[in-house]
């Protein structure tokens, strides 16, 4: 079917309300001298921030927590303007889980950076010990979208900062204003210069890749994100992307219908869908599937889209998003899915109406390929098993969920899924869990984000061995009959043989007494 836009020429991104159509106050973007200069502040701010303690730099974080706490209320206007969302829908999507998630991402930076001591074996290597510890990497470049134009920032922000680097923003050209805010908090609680701002659109991205970051959090398209990737492995800059999302939901027949379908409705509708970990893909089983989806279909045509306070949900953000959506549905229908609710435009500003899909088949593109909206496409299938099959048949493997009372069998199938985060009866919520891997595989990326895993984007290990012995060690010059003596017994030790120990005892004395007449001749 070819592709009818509901919107050609769209406008410059970040300039409309989404809600409304009126104008937002411009703003400028950044010269490739710009963010040159911002990596370069950055570092030098680093290089202080570095040195501090742990404890130091929390105590400094717990400052941008309360900057954040205190004046929330001045972002709210503001991500509304940009997202068309209602100002409670953005206070409970990004800033209502800020208090615990501060305290639990700073418990997770002291696990993630404690030093490890080394073992090390006092017979093969005597007088000797180290420890691993973990090394800030530098200047993080962060590039955020538009979805989550808070929330997409914090969950690295706070892990590269409290690793001691120095970190310079790079806010989605949708959505620059609410990164704006963040960055003005950031100056406010933190050393000045630490956190840097570029504004832009792609360019500006690509700018700060090869600006001589030191390492790179990406959160975006499919197509973008493997671009990022491959030039950070060009210039060995360590990367972390993700990307698209196309996640699944397993109905059983013995799930708790009503919660299910709400839990789905929820997981599929929230944030006008804009969300990938959102459920795209419905596998319900055929024995229940005409009562689920009458279930779930009341339920999502109750939805409301307005940008007011009482709505429960807003608009598409973008108008090549609202295209997007509309010849996804469009396609499907033309392809035999049946309209259970919604499938169309409000007509007001980039708003769409919440969508059930019935009868869809994994050959549609609104199950293959990432919509990024309200829709939902349910896929009859005859049991568990083929409903597995079908959600792993995909491109993409970020959240995957079982719904069913049968928790010890919804744990061996989630366990099924070809995905980073496995849920039974919920789905998508661990994204504001600091202590959980945020990941997936094939088109979602290897990224981490979130937990002790993410750190390897923002710190590196250093290896430091410290040698106390007073005599020189028994594998040094000269080499003579005991040092090949000394390789057989050390094959002998390892082989299980008894007598090897205390043969390796008497080699090393011997050993170690020529390396000394060696050194005083």
């Amino acid at each position: 079917m070819a592709e009818a836009n509901l919107i050609e020429n769209l406008p410059e991104p970040g300039t409309i309300s989404p809600a409304t159509g009126e104008e937002l106050a411009p703003v400028d973007s950044n010269t490739k001298d710009d963010v040159a200069a911002a990596i370069k502040a950055a570092r030098a701010a680093q290089v202080s921030w570095g040195a501090l303690s742990l404890d130091d730099r929390i105590r400094a974080i717990k400052k941008l927590e309360a900057a954040m706490l205190a004046r929330h209320k001045e972002s709210l206007p503001i991500m509304a303007s940009e997202t068309g969302r209602s100002e409670t829908e953005c206070l409970m999507s990004e800033l209502s889980f800020l208090g615990p998630y501060f305290k639990e991402a700073i418990r997770v930076s002291r696990e993630a950076l404690r030093p490890e001591k080394l073992r090390i074996s006092q017979l093969e290597y005597p007088g000797k010990r180290g420890v691993i510890e973990q090394v800030a990497r530098g200047v993080i470049g962060i590039i955020a979208p538009w979805n989550y134009p808070l929330g997409n920032f914090m969950k690295h922000l706070l892990p590269a900062l409290l690793a001691g680097n120095g970190v310079v923003l790079k806010p989605s050209e949708h959505t620059p204003r609410t990164g704006a805010w963040l960055h003005e908090l950031c100056e406010e609680a933190l050393p000045k210069g630490l956190v840097q701002l570029v504004q832009g659109r792609g360019d500006v991205g690509a700018w700060l890749l090869e600006g001589g970051v030191d390492g790179i959090a990406f959160t975006g398209s499919v197509a973008t994100g493997k671009k990022v990737a491959g030039r950070a492995g060009e210039l060995l800059v360590p990367c972390s992307v993700e990307l698209g999302g196309k996640d699944a939901a397993i109905v059983l027949a013995d799930c708790d219908l009503n919660r299910t379908a709400l839990g789905i409705a929820q997981w599929a509708i929230h944030n006008c869908g804009q969300n990938c970990a959102g459920i795209e893909r419905v596998y319900v089983e055929e024995a229940i599937a005409d009562k689920f989806v009458e279930k779930l279909g009341k339920i999502v045509d109750k939805l409301r889209v307005s940008p007011d306070d009482n709505s429960d949900l807003g608009p598409l953000q973008n108008a090549a998003q609202l295209n997007i959506v509309h010849n996804h549905v469009e396609a499907a229908k033309s392809a035999g899915a049946t309209v259970v609710a919604g499938g169309e435009p409000t007509g007001e500003g980039y708003g769409y109406r919440p969508t059930v899909l019935d009868n869809c088949s994994n050959e549609m593109t609104v199950v293959s390929t990432e919509t990024f909206g309200p829709v939902i496409a349910v896929v009859r299938v005859k049991d568990a098993d083929e409903g597995i099959k079908l959600a792993n048949d995909s491109h993409y493997g970020l959240n995957g969920s079982i719904w069913t009372k049968d928790i010890a069998r919804g744990e061996v199938l989630a366990r099924k899924l070809d995905v980073g985060i496995a849920l039974v009866n919920n789905h998508s919520f661990t994204g504001t869990m600091p202590q959980a891997p945020w990941t997936g595989v094939k088109d979602t990326g290897t990224g981490i984000a979130l937990s002790r895993h993410a750190y390897i984007t923002y710190a590196r290990p250093r290896t430091v061995i410290v040698d106390k012995a007073s005599a020189p060690d028994p594998w040094w010059f000269p080499a003579n009959d005991d040092l090949r003596a000394l390789g057989d017994a050390l094959i002998e030790r390892a082989q299980g043989s008894l007598g090897a120990t205390f043969k390796l005892l008497g080699i090393v004395g011997r050993r170690t007494k020529a390396a000394k007449e060696l050194a005083d001749s």
